[in-house]
């Protein structure tokens, strides 16, 4: 998969200056857009009537499910917890 986020924003986020609300929107825009795709991916691997299409779609959307992950892991280390 090709990286989601611009470079300079995963540099700030890295150094510890934490997110601006722009960037937080984005990255749940990112979320939004990657649980739609593994939504997608898993409804067209149980549709598929080909073994291997259908072990394609699970494989993208399991790759999907994946980034959704990382973008969580992302706000959830820019965001204090209570």
């Amino acid at each position: 998969m090709q990286q989601i986020m611009p470079q300079h924003v995963m540099q700030q986020t890295q150094a510890g200056q934490g997110m601006t609300v722009k960037e937080m929107l984005y990255i749940t825009d990112c979320m939004r857009n990657e649980e739609l795709l593994t939504k997608l991916c898993v409804q067209a691997a149980m549709q598929s009537k080909n073994q291997q299409m259908s072990g394609l779609f699970h494989q993208y959307a399991h790759e999907s499910f994946n980034e959704f992950n990382d973008l969580l892991g992302m706000l959830q280390q820019d965001i204090p917890f209570q």
